[in-house]
């Protein structure tokens, strides 16, 4: 497994959970030209012992909300189109992911835990029209939080989950 150097939107990143089971976030944004630099994540249905590719990341869902309908972060009326048709039930709104920040020099502690599996096309701004985040600063935490709490507490602060498809550039 390759040492992780550089983390991108869209990159699907694995790892395994106290459980022993692999999950799955996905880079919603970075922020490179400034420090501190951190990256964006959302995280992903995926709860399984065998290991994740892409081909099978594509029948899962992301937590995030429908709630907002912004013009700072707009998606392309073609994005919406694609959103609605999948999610009507959210139609006026966009979808948003809760997002899990992680900041790069936190990132390179534990990041021996974590393999990129692929990379996804997606928008921009998912985790700009969502409602809610965490710091992860550690990877211990992770480990117990997505093995332990993350459905609780999604569901506690009123997060869903939504299709992966949803928020896939064509």
């Amino acid at each position: 497994m390759l040492k992780i150097t550089d983390i991108n939107q869209g990159d699907l990143l694995t790892f395994k959970a106290a459980d022993n089971k692999f999950k799955v976030l996905l880079c919603t944004s970075t922020r490179k030209d400034k420090s501190p630099q951190y990256f964006t994540f959302a995280a992903l249905t995926y709860d399984s012992f065998d290991k994740p590719t892409t081909s099978n990341i594509n029948n899962i869902e992301f937590f995030g909300i429908g709630n907002r309908k912004c013009d700072c972060f707009k998606y392309s009326d073609d994005e919406l189109k694609k959103m609605w048709s999948i999610h009507p039930e959210t139609r006026p709104y966009f979808l948003g992911s809760y997002g899990f920040l992680i900041f790069r020099k936190d990132f390179m502690k534990f990041r021996d835990n974590f393999e990129v599996i692929g990379t996804l096309n997606i928008i921009e701004y998912l985790d700009k029209n969502g409602n809610g985040s965490m710091n992860i600063s550690d990877g211990e935490l992770i480990k117990d939080f997505f093995a332990n709490r993350i459905n609780s507490v999604m569901l506690d602060r009123g997060q869903k989950a939504f299709k992966i498809d949803a928020i896939i550039k064509d």
